[in-house]
C-alpha cells in the first residue's frame, strides 16, 4: 500500500478485522474497495496542492456519504481510500456499491473545463462468510486494483465467480514474493551507444522474471506489485547490489558501466542515499561507473525530497539521470538546479519524430536545452537507422534501442559486446 502513517493504517487494518470477524459470525458477505486518485500529482502540478487536498476532501466526503456505517471510509495513502462494505446480503451488491462509488466520484470530481479530470481506479475483494484472514483479503484488493491500473480489464462477474483456494493473481503476488526472497530475478542488459565514437560505455541494467511456467512476467507488473505490498525498497536493494556485483565482476576486463531504475515512490525516500553508498563500498565499485535513472515525473511529484535525494546521491559521486524526459510536464525553472548529468528523451518522441513535425520539434528543444545546462542526452527505443541518423545529425549523445540490441542476459550481453565493432560497420 501507499505509504501512510502507522495510526492510520492500524486503524483501518483493526476495523477490517472486526468487519472479518462480523461476517463470520453473521456468515454474511464482507467487501472491500482500494479506491485510488492516480493522477492527483499531476493534478497537484497543474493546479497547485490546494486543488488536490480539495479533491481528496470531495472524496472523502462522498464516500463517507455512501457509507452506511461508522468507521467504513479510510484514507490509506496520499490518493488512496479503503471502503468497507460489511454485511452484503448478496455478494453481488458489491456491483451496486462499485457503481454508486464512480458515479458519485465521476460527478463530483469531474472539475471545470480547465481542471483535468481525476482518474479513478477501483480495486475490489470479496469475503464470503468472513471465510478469509485480513491480510488475505487486503491482497486481493491491492492485486485486483494493480491490475486495473496496469491496464486489464475489471470483470464483475468474474470477481463474483467462486474463487479457488488460491486465485490466480494471489499465486502470482506469492511467487513474485517467492522469487524476490529467492533471489529468481534477474537483470537484463541494454546497451547506450556513443553516437560521436560508436563505444558502448554503459548499459541499462533490466529487471526480468520468468514464471515458473516459463512466462515473462513484465516489469511493470513486478514493480506495480512491489509498491501496492511495501516491498519497492526491498525490491530496488536486490536490483542494486546484484547490478554493483556485476560492475565488480566486469573491473579490468570490460570498461562499461551500468545505469539502475529506481521506482517513483522511492524518490524522495531518505533511506535511498545511503542504499546505494552503502553498497557502493560493500562491492567496492567505482561509484563514476553507476547511473540511477530517475523519471521525471517522480522528481518533480515532490522536488524537495526528490531534489535532497538526487543531490546526496551525486555527491557520493554518482550520476543521475532523468528518464521518460518530456513526459513529467516539468518546468524549465528546475533546470538550473537539477543535479544530474543525463536526460533520457522518451520513446514516445522518438517513435514519432520522422512523421510528426511536432515531435521532432520537441526533441530539438529538449537537446538544445540540455546542450545549454551541460547534461548529456540519451535518446531510446531507437529502432531503426533513419531515427538514429537523425539525433545524430541533431547531435544526440546517445541511443538506445532495438536498432542497437534487444535487452539482452548476460550470457549473452558479453558476446555481443566482444562483437559490437560500431555504428557503421
Amino acid at each position: 500500500m501507499d505509504t501512510l502513517p502507522a495510526i492510520e493504517r492500524e486503524r483501518f487494518i483493526e476495523h477490517l478485522g472486526k468487519a472479518v470477524l462480523q461476517a463470520r459470525a453473521d456468515q454474511s458477505c464482507l467487501g472491500l474497495l482500494l479506491i485510488d486518485l492516480t493522477n492527483l500529482g499531476r493534478i497537484n502540478h497543474y493546479h497547485g496542492y490546494d486543488t488536490g487536498d480539495h479533491i481528496l476532501g470531495r472524496a472523502y466526503s462522498q464516500l463517507v456519504e455512501a457509507s452506511k456505517l461508522p468507521d467504513s471510509v479510510f484514507r490509506v495513502g496520499s490518493h488512496r481510500f479503503a471502503f468497507i462494505l460489511q454485511d452484503l446480503g448478496n455478494p453481488a451488491f458489491i456491483a451496486l456499491a462499485l457503481n454508486r462509488v464512480r458515479s458519485l466520484l465521476g460527478s463530483e470530481l469531474h472539475g471545470d473545463n480547465d481542471l483535468i479530470g481525476v482518474d479513478i481506479k477501483i480495486g475490489i475483494a470479496i469475503n464470503r462468510e468472513g471465510a478469509r484472514e485480513v491480510m488475505s483479503m487486503l491482497a486481493l484488493a491491492e492485486a485486483s486494483l494493480s491490475h486495473v491500473k496496469l491496464g486489464g480489464v475489471q470483470r464483475i462477474e468474474d470477481i463474483l465467480a467462486e474463487e479457488s483456494d488460491e486465485p490466480a493473481n494471489l499465486r502470482l503476488e506469492q511467487r513474485l514474493s517467492e522469487a524476490l526472497q529467492d533471489n529468481a530475478f534477474e537483470l537484463y542488459f541494454q546497451p547506450k551507444v556513443d553516437l560521436v565514437t560508436g563505444h558502448v560505455g554503459s548499459a541499462e541494467a533490466l529487471l526480468r522474471w520468468r514464471s515458473p511456467e516459463g512466462e515473462f512476467v513484465s516489469p511493470e507488473l513486478i514493480v506495480e506489485w512491489a509498491e501496492s505490498n511495501g516491498r519497492s525498497y526491498e525490491l530496488t536493494k536486490w536490483v542494486v547490489h546484484r547490478a554493483l556485483r556485476q560492475v565488480k565482476s566486469w573491473q579490468g576486463r570490460l570498461d562499461i558501466g551500468l545505469a539502475l531504475n529506481v521506482p517513483a515512490n522511492l524518490a524522495g525516500d531518505p533511506d535511498l542515499p545511503s542504499l546505494l553508498n552503502d553498497a557502493i563500498a560493500i562491492w567496492g565499485v567505482d561509484p563514476g561507473k553507476v547511473t540511477v535513472e530517475i523519471t521525471e515525473s517522480a522528481v518533480i511529484e515532490d522536488k524537495k525530497s526528490g531534489f535532497d535525494n538526487l543531490s546526496n546521491i551525486e555527491r557520493g559521486g554518482i550520476n543521475i539521470s532523468i528518464d521518460d524526459f518530456g513526459t513529467g510536464y516539468s518546468s524549465l525553472s528546475y533546470f538550473k538546479h537539477i543535479p544530474a548529468v543525463e536526460l533520457k528523451i522518451d520513446k514516445s518522441f522518438v517513435d514519432s519524430m520522422l512523421v510528426d513535425e511536432q515531435d521532432l520539434e520537441l526533441v530539438k528543444i529538449i537537446l538544445h536545452i540540455a546542450h545549454q545546462f551541460g547534461l548529456r542526452v540519451v535518446a531510446e527505443g531507437v529502432e531503426d537507422r533513419e531515427s538514429l541518423e537523425m539525433l545524430r545529425s541533431l547531435g544526440c549523445d546517445y541511443v538506445q534501442g532495438y536498432y542497437i540490441s534487444r535487452p539482452l542476459p548476460l550470457e549473452e550481453f558479453e558476446p555481443w559486446l566482444a562483437a559490437w565493432k560500431g555504428l557503421d560497420d
